[in-house]
């Protein structure tokens, strides 16, 4: 008996074919875009993590790429009998799935995080300044763009439909496809080894790529008693500390400072009814977390950056080493002589610490005050010859406030924003990122906060808190209904937060 194809057989082979061929070529213009993702981060700086990037960045781009293949172009090539139709969606699909990953490269170079829903609001907040500032140019020209891409998406379809005979006789495809698959299952393997030996240069890659869940140690290995949890915590526990080598600043800092600047810091950890702060704006929150005692708040407010990164630094603050540099007048009042104030010009006299304050045109005079000092001053006078800014909890409320006649009070801020925002105030240019974990408050460039409690990561996107421990447990808090969430953690916020502590102790 003689078996023939029926020509609907033949046209859905056909179709197939076709559908596997234009998804080849489609994995090569995602591995360019792609690309992209590796000049967003440093450099892998070590042999191993080399390698995991360059096979992370061919398997995983080439295994999303294939996938989307099998879940939308696929089903279709069984479905449509018409093959213009058939080539005219493809093309559509793929045009629209690369235009997103360009575009998720291009928001994770900005921001460090890729498109979520989680990171949804995230997104909105970062992209609507420069969004809002496009006239109709602009978008004419974005979808001219998009236009142009889709055509080249229709070339390459009937490019290959019309060769499609020839680009069978092609074998080399089979050793591409195999190298592929290896980079795959590789990167998959390394991500093990490393997950199992805490070998972070390694694991500091595993948000590089969008859709990426790596294999892990935890899930593989201990599954078949191939790797003690319990001592791999310990290991954890011991690798993931700010080590011994930080220095502080981790960069140069370079900048002028207009010494005719008057700004006055006070603040008070003693919850009371402070009257004269109704008459200053104030913002919606000002994190301080339950380790910041005098000496932790002190150190996040003069150094501007985490306490277990501030406890490590044998050098006076950057904010007051700059301006004892051009000569500008800068002391500190402590409430309490047991507080640490290394590196600072103490003034033990509350007394004496207000007279200096009235009788000079300029400096900067920083005070942490008990409540009943606080009540004692006159901040509408401060408020109206210089620059002013006070942390306090009223009675009334459930959280600290930021109370300032300077800065932009629409957001969220915390003690590390403190000392970019004086040293801002007095004239200094200077990258923020070279000595501080925080912002200037006159323009903030981000609506999210990172600080510490303890060994824990705080995490603030108001009016959302996030804290995490160091053994990956965490609790998500309402800060305004002061109550804990039931949610999942923002997974692109925690990544970027680390990223953005990251980059600042680069060297």
């Amino acid at each position: 008996m003689i078996y023939t194809e029926t020509p609907r057989r033949k046209q859905i082979n056909a179709n197939v074919s076709w559908g596997h061929w234009f998804a080849f070529a489609n994995i090569f213009i995602a591995i360019g875009i792609a690309s992209i993702y590796l000049f967003s981060t440093p450099i892998a700086d070590t042999p191993i993590s080399f390698l995991y990037l360059i096979t992370t960045w061919l398997g995983h781009t080439s295994f999303i790429t294939f996938l989307c293949f099998v879940i939308i172009i696929l089903p279709l090539c069984y479905q449509l009998t018409n093959t213009r139709i058939l080539r005219a969606v493809a093309s559509t699909v793929s045009a629209i799935g690369l235009a997103l990953l360009a575009f998720d490269a291009l928001i994770y170079n900005k921001t460090g995080f890729h498109i979520s829903f989680s990171s949804a609001a995230l997104i909105r907040s970062e992209t609507q300044v420069q969004a809002s500032a496009f006239g109709w140019l602009q978008w004419f020209y974005l979808i001219l763009l998009f236009v142009i891409w889709l055509m080249l998406q229709l070339v390459i379809a009937n490019a290959i439909n019309h060769r499609l005979t020839r680009l069978k006789n092609i074998k080399y495809t089979q050793y591409i496809t195999a190298f592929l698959v290896v980079c795959f299952v590789s990167s998959h393997g390394i991500h093990v080894w490393a997950d199992a030996r805490l070998y972070t240069p390694v694991l500091k890659q595993d948000n590089m790529f969008p859709l990426s869940y790596p294999a892990t140690a935890k899930t593989l290995m201990a599954r078949y008693g191939l790797l003690d949890l319990e001592m791999r915590q310990q290991q954890a526990e011991l690798q993931y500390q700010v080590g011994s080598g930080f220095v502080y600043p981790p960069q140069p800092v370079y900048c002028s400072v207009n010494s005719g600047v008057k700004v006055i810091v006070l603040a008070s950890l003693e919850s009371a009814e402070y009257a004269a702060l109704s008459k200053i704006e104030s913002n919606q929150y000002h994190l301080v977390t339950h380790e910041d005692n005098s000496d932790a708040f002190l150190r996040k407010l003069t150094y501007g950056i985490p306490n277990n990164m501030a406890e490590l630094s044998s050098v006076p603050p950057v904010m007051t080493d700059l301006l004892d540099a051009f000569n500008v007048p800068n002391q500190v009042y402590l409430h309490s002589p047991d507080i640490d104030g290394k590196g600072l010009h103490i003034q033990d006299d509350f007394n004496n610490f207000i007279a200096d304050i009235e009788k000079s045109d300029s400096g900067l005079f920083i005070g942490l005050l008990n409540a009943n000092e606080l009540k004692t001053i006159d901040l509408s006078r401060y408020a109206s010859d210089s620059n002013l800014l006070v942390i306090a909890k009223q009675d009334s409320q459930a959280h600290f406030m930021l109370y300032s006649n300077f800065t932009d009070t629409s957001q969220a801020s915390s003690n590390e924003d403190i000392a970019p925002t004086v040293l801002r105030q007095f004239g200094c240019l200077a990258d923020v990122n070279r000595y501080s974990t925080g912002q200037a408050l006159q323009s903030p460039t981000r609506n999210w906060i990172v600080s510490t409690n303890d060994e824990n990561l705080v995490i603030l996107h108001y009016p959302r808190l996030s804290e995490v421990s160091r053994d990956g447990s965490y609790k998500v808090v309402d800060v305004v209904e002061q109550k804990e969430l039931l949610t999942d953690i923002d997974t692109n916020m925690l990544s970027r937060s680390i990223r953005h502590l990251e980059t600042f102790t680069q060297k």
